[in-house]
Order: structure tokens, then sequence, then C-alpha cells
């Protein structure tokens, strides 16, 4: 088996939360495996002996692994079901195709947006990636979604089986209302969508203060280029406070997360630990330390403002924990997801699968990790679906750039939750109310 050391959560509408750093041969793998006694012969058998020899090895709770029988699980995420932690919301089991157009071409198949639920009912576009069809129609992100195919969509309608498989070339009909109330038709075949990872960036005015503005939604490997494209366009406009909103950002790859780190940040903190990975008791020789990487002529800056939420998670939080003993961070939206844990994925070729369970814990230069419950707020305000990106009256956003620039939070509101009830949790994920089609 090969492994992959791993941060996202991504299966058929696309989500992944794991850290990915290198391909590793592994070679303690058959003794466990001639461990595990069964006498079952179902097309399934090879991938859960693989992946009891994986957790044996290396699961983080792996000396609390309880005693099963695989055959009596039909399914290798039913396997897995049984076998998982009670703190383990994080371990998956996904096609291997999938797995690798997503963290080494940066595409999957889709309509290419996200889509999620409001507090008043509605389901509006969250995000829309460039390269996707419905944004040569003029869709952009907080546009509603009346109905697809005909079905007028409303808590109750299953919407992931309505748009159904994410194969190219499968057609849906939309008719969205748009930010003014006009109504739109658009059908829209699935492609091979192209991910960009920076969904804005810009510089907006905050009292007598430039603050750069930067929405990142993913980290996989393209993201390097895209986000030193977009420092260098920060650094040019001499900017003196820094956004990063994460809010949608389930994480990806921890290079990826040290290489934005070192953005960041000034040279003083080159060096120094952004974090540690700690394995079972079994496999401590594994424990590294990432730090920050030194000149990458970040602009100066003397805090850090974030925009996250319950979608921030993974290697997005480790961004955050791990930034926070060498700069002062100040977070407007709400907690994180609470994802202190990361992954290495195993290849199962020949089988068509990568496994991707929890074998490390993660802190910070405090020996700050446990963090499950999320990431703590300064500020609590809700997402507003109803403006795009950059603009200053989206309510996150102009509530940090209040404090840039008065100092102060606005008069702070209550968070409304969005209503569920629309079949986006039927894709694993970190969240229930939105989800990429």
């Amino acid at each position: 088996m090969k492994k992959i050391l791993p941060s996202r959560n991504f299966l058929t509408g696309r989500w992944l939360l794991f850290l990915l750093l290198s391909f590793v041969l592994v070679s303690s793998c058959k003794k466990d495996e001639e461990n595990d006694q069964t006498t079952q012969t179902d097309q399934y058998l090879s991938v859960k002996k693989k992946m009891y020899s994986v957790m044996k090895y290396w699961y983080l709770w792996n000396h609390d692994l309880p005693t099963v029988n695989s055959a009596n699980y039909n399914t290798p995420e039913a396997f897995l079901d049984a076998l998982r932690n009670k703190k383990d919301r994080f371990s998956f089991i996904m096609d291997r195709n999938e797995f690798l157009n997503y963290f080494n071409e940066g595409t999957y198949y889709g309509h290419g947006i996200s889509i999620g639920a409001d507090a008043e009912g509605n389901l509006r576009v969250v995000f829309i990636y460039n390269d996707s069809p419905l944004k040569e129609a003029g869709v952009t992100r907080g546009w509603i979604i009346k109905s697809i195919n005909g079905t007028l969509i409303q808590p109750g309608v299953d919407v992931t089986a309505l748009l159904g498989k994410n194969e190219a070339g499968v057609e849906n009909t939309f008719v969205f209302i748009d930010l003014q109330g006009q109504e739109h038709t658009v059908t829209s075949a699935k492609k091979a969508v192209a991910i960009n990872s920076v969904l804005y960036k810009g510089v907006l005015q905050a009292g007598t203060k430039k603050a750069g503005y930067l929405v990142f939604e993913t980290f996989i490997t393209p993201s390097v280029a895209e986000l030193d494209s977009a420092f260098d366009f920060f650094r040019s406009e001499n900017i003196d406070e820094m956004i990063v909103d994460l809010r949608y950002n389930g994480g990806g790859e921890m290079n990826v997360a040290v290489h934005l780190s070192g953005l960041l940040v000034s040279s003083s903190a080159a060096g120094k630990m952004l974090v540690k990975m700690e394995h079972n008791a079994d496999r401590s020789s594994y424990d590294t330390i990432l730090t920050v990487p030194g000149n990458m002529s970040s602009p100066a800056l003397s805090r850090l403002f974030y925009i996250a939420g319950r979608g921030t998670a993974s290697a997005s939080e480790v961004l955050i924990n791990g930034l926070s003993p060498w700069i002062p961070t100040i977070t407007a939206g709400d907690s994180t997801y609470g994802k202190p844990v990361g992954m290495y994925a195993f290849d199962f070729k020949p089988d068509p699968y990568f496994f991707v369970p929890i074998c490390f814990k993660l802190s910070n230069a405090n020996g700050f990790g446990d963090y499950f419950d999320g990431l703590p707020a300064d500020y609590y305000v809700n997402d507003d679906l109803t403006h795009d990106f950059g603009n200053p009256e989206e309510a996150e956003l102009k509530a940090v750039l209040t404090y840039i620039s008065e100092g102060h939070w606005p008069v702070t509101k209550s968070l409304k939750k969005p209503v569920t009830g629309f079949g986006l949790d039927k894709l694993t994920g970190i969240r229930a109310d939105y989800k990429i089609f």
C-alpha cells in the first residue's frame, strides 16, 4: 500500500478534510491483515482487510478499536462506521479517481457552484468557480435557486437527488432569481470543473487604512500559484491590514497551509513552529513539527483578521491556531468546525479506493490543540449571502472593516441558523447547509 500524508472533506459533492504531504511506502500491513479473522468472500473483502490493517497501525485511537466481524458489514463505509472512535467524525473512504483528480489536477465533476440555505429558507448560490458553465450565464453569489428541473425548491425537497450523478453531461435546468429580483432560466451540463481556490482578492478602504481582502476556499496544489499572485498584488498595493476569509475553507494540503503562513507573517516568525503533529503511542517516531517559512516577502502586518465559520476546518484551523502565538489574530463570523486532528491517505490500488483515517493530533507552539468544539470568534455575525464577495456591505466583511476603521465592532446581533431540510446532508462533508455541486 502507498500512504499519502494528507487534509479536506470531499466526496460526491466535493469536500475533503485532511493534510497532504508526500508518498511513503507502508510495509507493515501484511501481519495485521492476517490477524483479521474472516471467512467471507465478498467484493469488499480486500478493502476491509486493508482498512483494518491501516487502523491497527496508524489510527490515532488504534488501541481502542472494537472487536468486529467484517462479514457483518456490506460496504467499506459501514465497516468504517463500526470501527471509528466516538471523537472521529472525519475518517472516510473515497473513490480513487476522484481523489487524484481533486488533489493533483484541481478538478471535479459538477456545475461549479456551491449552494446553501439562508435563514429565510431560500436556497442560494454561496460561491461559483470561474470555470463554471453557470458563471458564463451570469450567475453570481447570492442568486436564489427557485426551481431545479421544474421542481420548486423548498425545505423537504432533496436537492442532492434532483441534481443527479456527478458525471460529465448530466444536465439540470435551473430557474434563478438574481439580486435584483429578476428570474433567469439556465440549463447546465456537468463537466470537469477547474477549481480556483482564490475566490476573490481586492483592496478595500477602512477609514484611513487599506485592507487587503482574500477569500480562500481550499488548500490544493494549484493554490500555491494563486496565493503567490494574490500576495504580489497585496504587496504592490502597500496594504495596512489583511483580512483572510476562510468561512468556506474545509482544509486541504498541509504544505499549502505552511506556504500561506509564510505569506502572512513577517520574517520575525520564520522558523517558528506552526503546528505539531503527534501520532499514536506506537508511531511516535513519526511525530513532526512544521515551521513558518522565511523569506516570503510578506506584507508588514501587525495583526491578522479572519472571517471564519462552521465551514472553516482542518488546515484552515491549523493556520489560525498556528499563527496565533506569533501575531495577534481577530476573527469575525462564527466558531470554526473543530478538527484538531489530521489524516493520511492510503492508496489501496488495485482496489479503486483511497482510505483516509485520522492518524495524528494537531497543536500550536503553546500546546493548544484540543478544539473539537471549534476555535471561537471574537465577534459573531451571520453569513450574508445577499451580497457578493468584496461588497463592503456584506455583513461579515462590514464588521471587520468597521473594527479596522473605528476600533470597535458593530452592534452585536444574534446568529440565525440556516434552514435545513434540502437534502444537502446526503453528502459527506463538514456542513449540512451548503455543498458544492
